[in-house]
C-alpha cells in the first residue's frame, strides 16, 4: 500500500505509561528503562520502569512502561547537531 499524504509524526502518551509514535521516526538509543527517539526536528527522551517494546516497525513504535518517570522533548536545533547529521 502506498502513502498518499505525508502527514509527519504524531506522539501519543497514554495513561503515563505508554508512548506511541505514528509516522517517520528514528530510534537513537534504547535501554532497559529508556528510549531516545527523533521525530522530525524533535528529540524525545523518555524513561520509566520496566520498558517493554510492543511494536517497532518502520513508521509505528509503541513503548510501554510500568510508569513513565521522566520525559524530555527538545528541538534538535537547540541541542546542536546529532551524530551523522
Amino acid at each position: 500500500m502506498r502513502k498518499l499524504f505525508n502527514t509527519g509524526s504524531s506522539v501519543v502518551i497514554e495513561e503515563f505509561s505508554t508512548m506511541q509514535i505514528n509516522g517517520p521516526y528514528a530510534l537513537l538509543k534504547l535501554g532497559p528503562d529508556f528510549a531516545n527517539v527523533q521525530c522530525g526536528d524533535y528529540m524525545i527522551e523518555v524513561s520509566g520502569e520496566d520498558l517493554t517494546v510492543d511494536v517497532l516497525q518502520e513508521e509505528v513504535a509503541v513503548f510501554t512502561f510500568t510508569t513513565i518517570t521522566a520525559m524530555n522533548v527538545s528541538n534538535k536545533q537547540e541541542r546542536g547537531a546529532l551524530y551523522g547529521s
